[in-house]
């Protein structure tokens, strides 16, 4: 493979690190090796009364607990890449749906005179992003997009973008949120897509998703950048399409018709057909219309793909969700072994869905599926034709 695209002329995008912490287990294959046998990290929380994936290894800090599993996924990330610190010409996107809202909540329930002890400015969206900039010691350019639960795709595409135009010959793509909180309970119960017992994604059962919490983080570099030092590769990132369907607060369009162009515009750049995706990792909520819409797109664009959903095992980690997920897949392209749907009871629809890890010895290519609220359609294709 050359180390740039003949049609655009761009470099070629590799992943060489991958970080996480999820709520089936800590660290990148302590998670993978979960999911395959179907572990899930959610348990029915009796004080809410509502079924949760939190993460019980974290001890007390000083920093906020989104910030305390991004860093976490960071250094993972970056020794697996094979690298140390500092990193002076190294990109940094940081997405986040909910950010340190949990910590705000806990500030604005303390007495007044708590909130300067509290460090209250340290709460703010953009200072995941600060931090981890501080941690690498970077003076390359940081951002820090937030696209509700689609952001972890976009950080994806915004890194890219980094390398490709020549800013950066590496660059961090991390997103992380751990938004078990009163305020974010009381907003998603208000429009009922919180599920009461359990997640049964693409199901006749499914009710709804349950919180969770987490991290991931990959490093992306030029693939120049990788040869040069003969490290390990994931797969390449080939391309993206992102969308809005300006249509509703919180509901998409129900004609589909700008998630169905995300998908056109990810294979156009990505310079494949739909016939070539082995696996989708699909947004998969459990929730009626999330389910039944994205079972509409792949069954008119994908119908011979295999497909999967994981938030049965991770829940639904918001802004954090899709980069795991981006992990999955390039996992899947590593081991040639096609996570399972956690969770899933009575098929709903007739798609190819995974339902016990299976090899598949031919994968080449992967999509990841992410939507938000707002109307976002952001969907990343990775393969590993090295």
């Amino acid at each position: 493979m050359k180390s740039w695209d003949r049609e655009t002329g761009r470099k070629t995008v590799v992943v060489t690190g991958i970080g996480m912490m999820t709520a089936i287990a800590s660290g990148r294959e302590n998670t993978w090796q979960s999911l395959l046998v179907n572990k899930s990290g959610i348990k029915f929380d009796h004080q809410l009364q509502l079924p949760v994936a939190r993460i019980n290894c974290l001890e007390d800090s000083h920093s906020s607990r989104s910030q305390d599993l991004l860093e976490k996924a960071t250094l993972e990330a970056i020794s697996d890449a094979d690298l140390e610190i500092p990193l002076l010409n190294c990109g940094v996107v940081i997405g986040s749906s909910r950010s340190n809202q949990r910590e705000l909540e806990i500030i604005l329930d303390s007495p007044k005179q708590d909130l300067l002890e509290h460090k209250w400015w340290q709460c703010q969206p953009a200072n995941l992003s600060a931090q981890i900039a501080n941690l690498l010691q970077t003076q390359a350019p940081v951002f820090a997009p937030m696209a509700a639960c689609a952001t972890a795709n976009w950080a994806i595409a915004q890194a890219c973008e980094l390398i490709r135009s020549g800013q950066c010959k590496m660059a961090i793509a991390g997103a992380t949120d751990a938004a078990i909180s009163p305020l974010t309970i009381a907003g998603f119960q208000k429009i009922n897509v919180l599920a009461k017992s359990g997640v049964y994604p693409f199901s006749l059962e499914r009710e709804g998703f349950a919180l969770g919490e987490g991290a991931a983080v990959l490093v992306l570099e030029s693939l120049e950048s990788a040869r040069q030092r003969d490290c390990q590769i994931y797969g390449r990132v080939l391309g993206w399409g992102i969308t809005n369907d300006a249509y509703h607060a919180t509901s998409p369009n129900p004609d589909n018709k700008m998630a169905a162009i995300a998908i056109k515009d990810c294979l156009t750049r990505s310079q494949i057909d739909a016939s070539n995706i082995g696996y989708i990792n699909v947004h998969g909520t459990a929730t009626q219309m999330n389910d039944a819409r994205e079972a509409e797109l792949i069954q008119r664009i994908f119908p011979d793909s295999k497909v999967s959903a994981t938030k049965g095992a991770t829940g639904h980690t918001l802004g954090a969700t899709g980069m795991i997920e981006a992990a999955f897949c390039l996992l899947a392209l590593r081991d040639r072994i096609l996570p399972p749907t956690v969770g899933m009871k009575t098929a709903a629809f007739d798609l190819r869905m995974v339902e016990q890890a299976e090899q598949s010895p031919n994968l080449q290519y992967a999509l990841n599926f992410s939507f938000g609220f707002g109307g976002q359609n952001a969907i990343v294709a990775f393969d590993q034709n090295l």
